[in-house]
């Protein structure tokens, strides 16, 4: 029996291991099909988003079929646990990709109201806040969890960053309102995907220490 509880155990973390992978690429197809205004690309994403919703769903019966046979404890009962809601988390993710790509979509040729770059900075440092909060649960690697999250503030800025610009562009440019307020939303659904990495790299800790540090607390 414990043989087979291992085996379902890392049956259900290579899983997880595929849909974060999936989020992740999601994310950055989406940010290149704003880069190269490629609406077929962004469509591409929102199609792909389903295969995201049945992994999640398949992942969550794994994990609650699991728990109904075994009695898990310990380290093993928190993995499972951090594991329900990192699947959760994943899925989001892969809404917010979805979320991008629509915009890109609805956004076609209007002319940009400003530099990009800060959307593109948000982007690379989400993603990579993803990689390693990932990266943080293969390896149970607390330290690196809590990287993860003390990275969150830098995204945070961004956001404030890009909302102020794009309100001082709008004073001026009143026309191109619907331009301002598409950057905003691609914007908050990277601030989004940040907090939801942050959200994985709080529940490597508890996984590995059994601690919770949500709210900067640590019990």
């Amino acid at each position: 029996m414990k043989e087979k509880f291992i085996q379902l155990l890392e049956s259900i973390k290579k899983d997880l291991i595929f849909l974060a992978n999936e989020a992740e690429h999601s994310i950055r197809q989406a940010m290149r099909a704003l880069e190269k205004r490629d609406s077929q690309l962004a469509q591409q994403v929102i199609d792909l988003d389903a295969g995201i919703d049945r992994k999640e769903v398949a992942i969550e019966d794994q994990i609650l079929a699991l728990l109904a046979l075994q009695q898990p404890v310990a380290i093993d009962l928190r993995f499972i646990v951090a594991g329900l809601k990192m699947n959760s988390d994943l899925e989001r993710i892969g809404d917010h990709a979805v979320n991008i790509a629509q915009t890109v979509i609805e956004w076609g040729e209007k002319p940009y109201v400003q530099s990009l770059d800060e959307l593109f900075r948000m982007s690379e440092l989400s993603c990579k806040m993803l990689h390693d909060a990932v990266s943080a649960f293969i390896h149970q690697d607390s330290d690196l969890a809590r990287k993860v999250c003390a990275q969150d503030s830098s995204v945070d800025d961004l956001y404030r960053k890009i909302v102020l610009d794009t309100i001082e562009v709008l004073r001026n440019n009143p026309e191109q309102m619907e331009q301002g307020f598409a950057a905003v939303r691609i914007a908050r659904n990277l601030e989004r995907v940040a907090d939801l990495s942050t959200n994985i790299g709080e529940d490597v800790v508890f996984m590995k220490e059994a601690k919770i540090i949500r709210h900067q607390f640590e019990g």
